[in-house]
């Protein structure tokens, strides 16, 4: 019986470690678990890190000429292209873009943001690295198009290679850039005005604009409340104009 017994706890033995042997998972996954951990780590990073960056970083001088890497019969095309909003990232982005590529992957990386693009990848495997190509050559305002043309013979190139070529494709294109001054970063604010306190806060508003406040835009509440965008070119004066604007009447708006 106690033979028996053994046998059958062997035997359970066995099956337990084949659920585990099943459960773990492949190289490829491992990697694709790796890509994605690392893009978590950007989001989790973003405001504190892109502001360090921008205290030290470059841009770069203008748009860089096509950079081409090659690897398994897959060419990954780069361009790269200083652009100091998002808005002028879209444009350089629609002139590089190539309909009949297999995927035009891409990052632009701000002085306070950063959007990116797998477009069709596995998540994590182009954009990111390209990201992190930008932020490791301590660029900001710049953003970076990597175009993939897979001959229709080529192999897999996996999880791994692609974060391998995608971020090759974008160093290579970096390293053709000529690094410029960047522009500081702008600091955002939004005030909510009340109708009766529109005037004072208008005077105000043109009385700060010599040290760099500016208006962005301009809407109002069904309540008739004037909200006031502003843009900010020195952090050091944003304290002592909030203090004026909130005597003045102003709120600042808190969209949290």
């Amino acid at each position: 019986q106690s033979q028996l017994e053994r046998g059958r706890g062997d035997t359970d033995a066995f099956a337990h470690a084949q659920v585990l042997v099943a459960s773990m998972p492949s190289r490829a996954s491992m990697l694709l678990i790796y890509a994605r951990a690392c893009g978590a780590l950007h989001q989790f990073t973003r405001c504190t890190g892109r502001r360090q960056l921008a205290q030290r970083a470059s841009t770069i001088a203008s748009e860089t000429d096509a950079v081409e890497y090659v690897v398994k019969r897959s060419r990954f095309v780069a361009h790269a292209a200083p652009c100091t909003s998002f808005d002028e990232a879209e444009g350089f982005l629609a002139r590089h873009r190539d309909d009949k590529a297999r995927h035009n992957c891409w990052a632009w990386v701000g002085a306070t943001s950063a959007r990116m693009s797998d477009d069709g990848e596995p998540t994590g495997t182009a954009a990111a690295p390209i990201r992190a190509a930008i932020e490791g050559a301590e660029f900001v305002d710049c953003a970076v198009i990597v175009t993939r043309y897979k001959a229709s013979t080529a192999p897999k190139l996996g999880a791994g290679g692609l974060i391998r070529a995608y971020g090759q494709a974008a160093r290579d294109c970096l390293k053709t850039a000529v690094a410029a001054p960047a522009a500081p970063p702008r600091i955002a604010i939004d005030l909510v005005v009340a109708p009766e306190a529109y005037g004072g806060v208008r005077g105000l508003l043109s009385a700060w604009s010599h040290r760099g406040v500016t208006v962005a835009s301009e809407d109002y509440r069904d309540d008739g409340a004037a909200l006031i965008e502003l843009t900010l070119d020195d952090a050091d004066v944003r304290a002592p104009f909030l203090r004026e604007a909130e005597a003045a009447g102003a709120s600042i708006r808190d969209d949290d």
